[in-house]
């Protein structure tokens, strides 16, 4: 389980950047209006997520003589763990996105994508701190 935590978080942010920078979607085009704006708000509450984990997988790892699995990583909430995982997915958010303007022909920026994925970061927060609460008073 350490190990899929440890290579999950970079594979998925590499998978949302090729499917993001790639010249025609993966994704299967929705005729609901702001669905683009959807699937940056659930990639980016994801990977926050993601991140999060390896995160906290890191710093755990690095104790001496602590023994931890998913459950002691969902059930102890870390403000400045969240707070990295969320900057650092806003960040490569808006590379991906100075990205679509520079090297790709056929994707544009956008600032609307930027506050789908913040509003994406700030709901995987809200669930992760939940989900903490719920298993620690277990």
């Amino acid at each position: 389980m350490r190990k899929l935590l440890y290579w999950l978080a970079p594979f998925y942010t590499l998978v949302v950047a090729y499917g993001s920078l790639a010249d025609s979607p993966p994704l299967p085009d929705v005729s609901y209006l702001y669905a683009d704006k959807l699937y940056h708000g659930l990639a980016y509450a994801i990977m926050m997520g993601l991140w999060y984990l390896f995160f906290y997988h890191r710093f755990l790892e690095r104790q001496l003589h602590f023994e931890y699995n998913i459950i002691t990583i969902l059930s102890e909430w870390s403000n400045t763990i969240a707070v990295a995982a969320g900057a650092f997915s806003l960040v490569i958010g808006g590379l991906i996105e100075i990205g679509q303007e520079y090297f790709s022909q056929y994707r544009t920026m956008d600032g609307y994508d930027m506050m789908a994925n913040l509003a994406g970061i700030i709901i995987a927060s809200i669930i992760l701190w939940i989900i903490s609460r719920i298993i620690s008073k277990r």
